[in-house]
C-alpha cells in the first residue's frame, strides 16, 4: 500500500487494516509530463487518487481560455464527486512532471462508499471545502488586485505542495509563469512584471518553471494587503 493513501483525508479515520482494504480495490497508472488524465467533460467512470507528483486542474471557458482551478499532489483526490453522480468531469486533469496515480472504478467506489461510511463522510467535507474554495476564487478573481491575488496562489501552492529548507520554501513542480497566470485570471506579462518585482526585493527567487519563496511572511502579507 502506497503510504498516499495514509495521508489522503478521504481515508482519514480508518484503522490501518481498513485503509489497507480499501486499497486493494485500486490499480495504479504512471504518466509522463504533460500527459492528461482526463478531459472535460468525459464520462466520469473512474476516481483517481494522486500518489506522487501533482497534477493541474484546468476548465475550459466557453469562450475557449483555461483557466488553472487548482494544483493538486499526493494525497489529493480528483474526480470523486462527479463519478458518484453518474456525470461528467467538470476540469480536465493535466500531469506536472512524472506522475502516479491510483484509480478505481464507480461501481467499485461506490462498495468502497457502502462499507465503510467514515469514506462518505469525509467526502462530504471534501465536497464542502472544494465549494468553500470556488467561492473564494470567485471572489479573488472579482474583487482583488492582482498582485494579491498572485500572492494568494503562491502561498497557497507553497503551504499544499511546498519543499520547507532553511527557512524557504521550494515550489519543486514544474509551474510556468502561464499556469500562474491561468490560476489568477490575468496575463503573462503581469506575472512575469510581478515575480520580477518580488525578486528585487528578495521576496522570491525564479527561474525557468522553478520558483523560490525567500520570505513567506511577506508573501502572506502581500496576500492579506497587510503591507502599508
Amino acid at each position: 500500500m502506497h503510504h498516499a493513501f495514509k495521508q489522503a483525508h478521504i481515508f482519514k479515520d480508518l484503522k490501518p487494516d481498513q485503509i489497507e482494504a480499501v486499497a486493494d480495490h485500486f490499480r495504479t497508472r504512471a504518466l509522463k509530463d504533460d500527459e492528461i488524465l482526463f478531459h472535460q467533460n468525459d464520462p466520469a467512470t473512474v476516481f483517481y487518487l494522486i500518489l506522487e507528483g501533482q497534477f493541474k486542474i484546468l476548465q475550459t471557458t466557453a469562450e475557449g481560455f483555461e483557466v488553472i482551478l487548482h494544483v493538486l499532489g499526493p494525497g489529493d483526490i480528483v474526480g470523486a464527486l462527479p463519478t458518484i453522480g453518474e456525470g461528467t468531469y467538470p476540469a480536465s486533469a493535466t500531469s506536472l512532471g512524472s506522475t502516479l496515480v491510483a484509480f478505481v472504478d464507480a461501481e467499485s467506489f461506490d462498495h468502497i462508499l457502502h462499507k465503510h461510511p467514515l469514506v462518505a463522510r469525509n467526502l462530504l467535507r471534501f465536497a464542502t471545502k472544494v465549494l468553500q474554495r470556488s467561492h473564494l476564487k470567485i471572489r479573488e478573481l472579482a474583487t482583488e488586485r492582482v498582485e494579491r491575488r498572485i500572492a494568494r496562489a503562491l502561498s497557497r501552492l507553497a503551504g499544499q505542495l511546498g519543499r520547507k529548507e532553511n527557512g524557504k520554501i521550494h515550489l519543486d513542480f514544474p509551474l510556468s509563469q502561464q499556469d500562474l497566470a491561468e490560476m489568477t485570471g490575468t496575463t503573462v506579462y503581469t506575472v512575469s512584471r510581478t515575480l520580477n518585482e518580488w525578486k528585487r526585493q528578495g521576496i522570491l527567487d525564479h527561474g525557468r518553471e522553478r520558483i523560490v519563496i525567500l520570505e513567506p511572511h511577506k508573501l502572506v502579507e502581500i496576500g492579506e494587503d497587510l503591507l502599508k
